[in-house]
């Protein structure tokens, strides 16, 4: 296979991925209003529970909508020609990454980089 038709592929899964994430956002919401209607139990512990499950779906709800946003980023890359580069140095980032990493904008050396150059590098004082 070429590296065209590889890419392909992970159009399509990237795809699949954004409409799987949709259909169980649309899942967790109707499952937060659900639980929301219910009647509410006076005892404390059941209200504890509520409120926890309500905070957990919110939170998946969270990383779903920021993983739907990396997903669209990829797919704008892929429509602009340009998925697949390393915004840093330009070559063609390893497919073995791409397909393990589908939203990487970066090879793995300067992905490296970045990281430790965001974190202040290797001399850097860990925050306490």
């Amino acid at each position: 296979m070429n590296r065209s038709t590889d890419l392909l592929k992970i159009r399509e899964l990237l795809q699949k991925r954004r409409r799987d994430i949709l259909h169980a956002n649309m899942g967790a919401h109707r499952e937060l209003s659900a639980l929301k209607n219910q009647e509410r139990d006076p005892e404390y512990e059941e209200n504890a529970q509520t409120e926890l499950a309500d905070y957990t779906l919110s939170s998946l709800m969270e990383a779903q909508r920021r993983e739907i946003m990396l997903i669209d980023a990829a797919l704008r890359r892929m429509d602009m020609g340009v998925f697949g580069e390393c915004v840093d140095c330009g070559f063609e980032i390893p497919l073995d990454r791409l397909e393990a990493l589908p939203f990487a904008i970066r090879c793995e050396e300067d992905a490296t980089r970045h990281e430790l150059e965001t974190r202040g590098g290797h001399a850097a004082t860990p925050s306490l």
